[in-house]
């Protein structure tokens, strides 16, 4: 995602003088932009590849292999732009409303749009461009920061969905093409390369993810587009760059298999994601510093909505024998269980006692937003 420059940042305030006091008095503004409402559609038709090769010819899917210019004239169909808005209050009443450019696919022949979680974090309206220049809002459906996939859907049938592939089938070396919509300005952009690697362990803002590397070119705004193998097929939801002085040419998405058959198919169909563990049974504070009460760093337990032996304002150090300290450490060690699974959790409930407690994990209803 790529945010606009401070040009597109609009600063809200009413200034008013008060002539009989030295100085100026601030009155805030308030702006709020009303919240999209959630989709309730339930009729949802899916391309895939099992499906009726009739039906694709009309937006010309043959499921044969196809050259750079059939698969760019194809794919370009079913990406859109994404633009957000989002509020930011300021001091004395003030606001900015910040605007975030991304790109997204369709998925669906009702309207849904797979994108990247944080492309639409915390956003307040969601203006999708369609392929043919046509602009319209899309609802926020569900999103999961976990695994950075989200879905929006715009309120139209569209027979430019995006036909699903099988990202298992992908080997290094392999051609693919990512469309999208760089710098959050040149939407329908392609770029051509290939898969340097499958099953790439990575981390992105603490979330261990397992990703497709790629030497085609991504940028800010690539971001939830489209990577597709040459029939056209949707393999990969963009959505990192490795930027450094000297890293050139490694990008990175989500597996389609993962973004769609784990993720976005369940949150649509179910309202979660099946088999994601609850982190949330327990609630804490961090705790950086060591005193005398507190004989190592850890998370302080101040809720439960479970039953537990751990006394509330115990310290939480460690998970299955590895040390925690951080928030993100304790959801990276559960969020790589399973629901059913049990993990001995080590804590402090005073400088001379400690104790170990198992917890079996259980399923997260709903969804992050």
């Amino acid at each position: 995602m790529t945010k606009k420059p401070s040009g597109f940042v609009i600063l809200v305030a009413v200034i008013v003088a008060a002539a009989f006091l030295v100085g100026a008095g601030f009155l805030g503004a308030y702006l709020a932009l009303a919240k999209l409402p959630q989709s309730t559609t339930t009729s949802v038709v899916y391309r895939d590849l099992t499906a009726d090769k009739e039906d694709f010819a009309i937006i010309g899917y043959t499921g044969k292999e196809l050259t750079g210019e059939q698969v760019a004239a194809f794919a370009k169909q079913s990406v859109v732009e994404v633009v957000t808005e989002s509020v930011t209050y300021a001091g004395f009443g003030g606001a900015y409303i910040t605007s975030g450019a991304g790109s997204g696919v369709i998925i669906s022949d009702s309207g849904h749009i797979l994108t990247n979680y944080h492309v639409i974090e915390g956003a307040e309206k969601i203006t999708v461009t369609l392929s043919d220049g046509s602009e319209t809002e899309a609802a926020w459906v569900m999103g999961d920061e976990v695994t950075d996939i989200a879905v929006i859907k715009i309120n139209a049938m569209t027979e430019n969905a995006a036909v699903l592939g099988d990202s298992s089938a992908l080997a290094a070396g392999q051609r693919v093409m990512a469309v999208g919509n760089p710098l959050g300005d040149l939407g329908g952009s392609v770029s051509a390369g290939i898969v340097s690697a499958v099953d790439r362990e990575v981390s992105i803002d603490g979330h261990r993810m397992t990703l497709i590397q790629l030497d085609a070119a991504v940028n800010p705004g690539n971001s939830g587009g489209g990577l597709f193998d040459m029939r056209g097929a949707l393999v990969g939801i963009v959505n990192a760059k490795s930027v450094a002085e000297d890293v050139e040419g490694i990008g990175f998405a989500i597996p389609i298999n993962t973004a769609y058959g784990k993720i976005a198919s369940s949150l649509i169909q179910k309202g979660y994601v099946e088999g994601r563990v609850d982190t949330e049974v327990l609630e804490f504070n961090e705790i950086t510093g060591i005193t005398i009460s507190r004989p190592t760093p850890g998370l302080y337990l101040y809720s439960a909505s479970v039953d537990t032996d751990i006394p509330y304002g115990s310290l939480i150090v460690a998970v299955d024998g590895q040390t925690i300290k951080t928030i993100d450490e304790w959801k990276a060690i559960l969020n790589s269980k399973k629901v059913g699974e049990t993990v001995e959790i080590e804590y402090y409930s005073s400088p001379l006692r400690s104790g170990t407690w198992r917890l079996t994990l259980t399923q997260r209803y709903g969804y992050d937003t």
